[in-house]
């Protein structure tokens, strides 16, 4: 096992090790050489520049995909086809072609050979309809200046059919090889294939450009294709404007070689020469560097960086080549060549100024972690002492701790806290076990024993103190005359009132509520109250006391030995289960009235007392029993308690009591339960 090493002596070991490593890297790297720092300056350099270009690439061709996909799932939808008005089709594509100007035209054509062209120029706007096989080569054209007029028709001859077009062709022969290879059930759940030409000069404008073409099925037995035409002068517009370096440059070639984005020199700065030169290749220009830097790249005669260095009219270049996939069929190269000279500058000046400044910062940076590592690790080596003063329960202060640090001074306030916290929660759980104490004082110790009856009940709070109470007071009526109260708490009884309380939650608040209610009743009994008035007045006093929205459910019995009757009342306590012994079955009671606290203005009426035959029992359950849960979140549910009952009605009622408890156990299979769970048994015998 390493040796353990104090936070001083790590951090301080750490900050010297990253600092010298750094400034060893440092040096090193200055002391390369020239030609190494020319060479790696050049790789990053072109290295940048390639990654821009690709970016902006990106940022002209995926809005023509996206577009594309759009017009696509219009044409799948039938809103756009040849048939359709070319108002209608110019209200969708104008506003397109305003977005993007890389866009010059949209074509919409047809297996019949039939198709829409919207073309923006200089002047303004300008629609082609074709129809091959009704019109011939006659075409009929609407030009005008500003969207919305209204322009005459003009006929004009063109030896033209859209069908031969590469646009229309590779589109065609792209869905075709599609849906051959993955099979028409699973076309739809695929990605649309956008086709896109080889370079070439259109037919309409003889400009340089490139066309996206996409197959989209109409809805009748003819099949379309929807096109844009991308000028190729808006990327020579961005490779034309960008600043490799002070006498570097950017081109674009397609994979056969031909540039379609030419660099920033002096010669491209006339628009006409830019026209000339566009789909050209490097070998057919009249220009040295293009052709040196052409024949480096295809020679591939590269340094171990991978970047090619060749000499063009005596000056050393540096220069490397990258593919950019348009989409998998299409291939475009990215070409940057960097003069040697814009990279030397002033790097042996440098090189000087990096070594002093280097050592000069090596010294400040050692004699700063000495300071920074006392001053991190002297509060933390204090908060280490002090947690463990805290963890054998010393909650008092020796000596504080001053730091100027933020999250040092946050710890030793969090300290602070915890202190404080440990000391309420101390006496919290001080408190809490008190009032369980008190809570189950007022538990019975021992249930009365009344002629004919078989009495168990239990309790068990999810809390250290529960929500719910139970009470079981035997009575004695031989103590006096006519109105004579009975005797109370008498252990062997002729009757018995019990209860069965569930307040609302859990905790503290709702044990206090639960007691309330038992206090309540134990009164109402010493003033010889029956079963009728103690639910009255128990509901008008909670009523009083409650806050909104709390409540209690409670259950108030009276069991009568002479007469083997039980006298029930239920305020949302329920449902009760109870076992005929002479049927074998179960009745459910549903409660008699609201919980207690809801409404103060509440009539109660009785039902008549119960007549338990022997054997018969009488289950009062809460609803903690029923809705415990298991692992799965599964409810225990009443039919579960109802099998026990039946399973164990002839056993006496605390042995009935006992298999509701360890059915309760099983089914959690050691999930804490969420609520109080508290039950009376009560058996004719």
């Amino acid at each position: 096992m390493n040796r353990p090493v104090t936070i001083r002596q790590s951090l301080l070991r750490s900050l010297i090790v990253v600092i010298l490593v750094l400034a060893s890297a440092i040096l090193a790297t200055t002391f390369w050489g020239a030609r190494r720092s020319v060479r790696s300056l050049s790789d990053a350099l072109i290295d940048s520049t390639i990654d821009q270009t690709e970016l902006k690439l990106r940022e002209f061709f995926q809005p023509i995909h996206r577009s594309l996909r759009v017009a696509h799932e219009w044409g799948e939808r039938g809103l756009i086809d040849t048939d359709q008005p070319r108002e209608q089709m110019n209200q969708m594509f104008v506003p397109l072609l305003e977005q993007f100007p890389q866009v010059s035209s949209v074509l919409i054509a047809d297996t019949r050979g039939q198709e829409y062209l919207l073309l923006r120029t200089d002047e303004g706007w300008s629609n082609r309809e074709t129809r091959a096989e009704e019109w011939g080569t006659r075409t009929r054209w609407h030009t005008w200046a500003a969207y919305g007029e209204t322009p005459e028709p003009e006929w004009r001859t063109l030896e033209y059919d859209p069908r031969t077009r590469p646009w229309f062709i590779g589109a065609m022969e792209q869905h075709e090889a599609d849906n051959g290879s993955r099979g028409m059930e699973d076309a739809e759940h695929l990605h649309v294939p956008v086709y896109w030409t080889q370079p070439y000069r259109f037919f309409t404008t003889g400009a340089p450009g490139i066309t996206a073409s996409v197959v989209f099925d109409g809805g009748d037995e003819h099949l379309y294709i929807v096109a844009f035409d991308v000028l190729l002068s808006a990327i020579t517009e961005f490779t034309t404007s960008m600043d490799v370096s002070a006498h570097g440059g950017l081109v674009v070639l397609t994979d056969d070689g031909r540039i379609i984005g030419l660099p920033r020199v002096p010669r491209y700065a006339d628009p006409e020469q830019r026209a000339a030169d566009l789909l050209k290749r490097p070998q057919d220009l009249d220009w040295d560097l293009a052709l040196q830097a052409n024949r480096a790249f295809s020679t591939d005669d590269r340094s171990d960086e991978g970047i090619a260095r060749f000499v063009s009219n005596g000056q050393r270049w540096w220069g490397d080549t990258r593919p950019f996939h348009l989409t998998p069929e299409r291939l475009f190269f990215i070409a940057v060549v960097v003069p040697e000279a814009d990279m030397l500058g002033g790097i042996l000046t440098m090189r000087l100024w990096i070594i002093g400044i280097t050592v000069t910062v090596l010294v400040i940076a050692i004699w700063r972690a000495v300071i920074l590592a006392k001053r991190y690790s002297e509060p933390i080596e204090a908060l280490v002492e002090q947690s463990d003063r805290i963890s054998r329960g010393v909650l008092e202060v020796e000596n504080p701790i001053v730091s100027n640090v933020a999250e040092v001074h946050q710890l030793a306030e969090a300290h602070e806290r915890m202190r404080d916290g440990l000391k309420s929660l101390f006496k919290l759980e001080r408190d809490l076990q008190l009032a369980r104490q008190i809570q189950q004082n007022t538990f019975p110790e021992q249930l009365p024993t009344v002629q004919g009856f078989d009495l168990a009940a239990w309790n068990d709070p999810a809390d250290e103190t529960g929500g719910d109470s139970y009470d079981v007071i035997g009575l004695r009526h031989d103590s006096g005359g006519d109105g004579t109260p009975p005797q109370l708490n008498a252990l062997h009884a002729d009757s018995a009132i019990m209860l069965l309380a569930d307040a609302t939650g859990h905790g503290i608040g709702p044990a206090l509520s639960a007691t309330q209610i038992r206090a309540m009743l134990r009164m109402a009994v010493r003033l010889n109250a029956d079963l009728l008035d103690i639910a009255q007045h128990l509901n008008e006093q909670l009523s009083t006391d409650m806050p909104e929205s709390r409540f209690i459910t409670a259950w108030l019995g009276r069991i009568d030995g002479e007469a083997g009757t039980l006298t029930s009342f239920s305020a949302g306590q329920g449902p009760l289960l109870r076992f005929s012994a002479a049927t074998q079955s179960i009745q459910r009671i549903e409660v008699d009235a609201p919980p207690f606290g809801i409404a103060m203005d509440m009539t109660y009426e009785l039902q008549p007392p119960i007549a338990l035959q022997p054997g018969d029992v009488v289950a009062v359950l809460s609803d903690g029993i029923f809705e415990a849960k298991n692992q799965q979140d599964e409810l225990l549910g009443i039919h579960r308690v109802q099998e026990i009952i039946a399973a164990k009605n002839q056993h006496s009622a605390v042995e009935i009591l006992t298999a509701i408890r360890w059915q309760l156990r099983q089914f959690a299979n050691g999930r804490p339960h969420d609520d109080d769970q508290t039950a009376i048994i009560i058996k004719r015998v």
